[in-house]
């Protein structure tokens, strides 16, 4: 991992780290391909459950896929769907059962439909992805020895079920022109070490171009640092290490100097929309590693505090947004006031954009001596 250049995919190359904001439904909340643009968005995650629930696949190849849909240009990493496995089936324990061949939801609209691996991987594919994720069979952190083992064994066997797919529609497309996307496939195992190096060995000889850091790894309200330190160092050097669900910005920091690379989080935009903006103490373009990683370099904004009505100053004086180049504290507190759609839509804007000043400083810091070699 923390190869020496750029990641190259889809023709266009893509400096790292990376952060990619939650676009689950084909769309960052409030938003579009402009805004996402102007604060130097470069890539989303959606989500194929829902995606291939609505739209549906159907109507996204009749658009030439979702990136022509959205009329975006950057990067599209397609979530597999473990993570709904695990929030509807594992965790309300109503909605569903899974097996080896897939998983039966049993809700709504899609009530006992079979969601497998070979379907999420043909619904990736024709939504036009960069990246295909495996279907993982997600670990509950409290799960007992046998169901951690149950996740690990799954989550090979899809993964292997995935690969399979991925490489016959390649075969299907050969000659056609289109491009290959890549395939990162999920490392699981909770919090027990060595249930984590069999997962990252196992997928590891099935062979794809990078893995995830799946899995819960908050213990405490905090990452587990050592854990993440630990798995980063199972994956080899010249694959791609995308920390799922990993957001908090000196988390980022942290996993970035380890070696992780790719990092995806709802908590930007959905902060954005509880009116909590985040802004640097001092000038995060003259921050150290250290100073990233130290959440003390950090603070947040509420402008649901009478305070701000009548605050002239923009919400961060390091933050060259559009927000921030235009608008002032007591505006959006006036926005939120009265309910206004701006209000969203600005706030927004202002958090990916602080994500995005994280991550070009991390970049302007260089690759963390921790490992080398070459992206995938």
């Amino acid at each position: 991992m923390n190869g020496s250049g750029p990641l190259r995919i889809g023709g266009r190359d893509y400096r790292l780290p990376l952060f990619l904001p939650d676009g689950t439904m084909g769309v960052v909340r409030n938003l579009d391909s402009v805004d996402l643009r102007s604060v130097g968005t470069e890539a989303v995650v959606v989500n194929t459950y829902h995606l291939l629930s609505a739209p549906g696949t159907d109507v996204l190849k009749s658009a030439g896929g979702l990136k022509n849909m959205m009329r975006f240009e950057g990067l599209v990493v397609t979530d597999s769907g473990g993570w709904q496995c695990f929030s509807l089936i594992h965790r309300a324990g109503s909605h569903g059962r899974i097996t080896d061949a897939g998983v039966v939801f049993s809700i709504g609209g899609g009530k006992n439909k079979l969601f497998t691996p070979e379907i999420s991987v043909r619904a990736q594919f024709d939504i036009g992805t960069d990246v295909v994720v495996c279907l993982d069979d997600f670990t509950d952190p409290a799960a007992g020895e046998r169901r951690l083992r149950e996740s690990v064994d799954r989550t090979t066997l899809w993964a292997r079920k995935c690969k399979q797919e991925y490489d016959r529609i390649l075969s299907e497309r050969e000659g056609s022109g289109a491009g290959r996307p890549l395939i990162l496939a999920v490392i699981q195992g909770a919090f027990d070490r060595e249930a984590r190096k069999r997962s990252a060995a196992e997928l590891i000889e099935l062979g794809f171009d990078g893995y995830g850091y799946g899995g819960y790894v908050v213990e405490n309200g905090r990452i587990n640092l050592e854990l993440s330190a630990y798995v980063a160092d199972l994956i080899p050097r010249d694959k791609i290490g995308f920390a799922l669900g990993i957001g908090r910005p000196w988390d980022i920091a942290a996993l970035w100097e380890m070696g992780w690379e790719m990092f995806d989080c709802t908590l930007p935009t959905r902060d954005a929309r509880h009116k909590r903006l985040y802004a640097f103490r001092d000038n995060p373009r003259t921050l150290s590693l250290e100073g990233l990683k130290n959440p003390e370099s950090y603070e947040y904004l509420y402008l649901r505090k009478e305070q701000h009505s009548k605050d002239a100053e923009p919400i961060s004086r390091y933050c060259d947004c559009p927000v921030c180049a235009r608008y002032s504290r007591s505006y959006l507190f006036h926005l939120f006031s009265i309910g206004d759609g701006l209000a969203l839509r600005l706030a927004t804007l202002h958090n990916l954009r602080t994500y995005q000043l994280l991550i070009e400083r991390l970049r302007e810091l260089g690759t963390p001596g921790a490992s080398g070699g070459t992206n995938a």
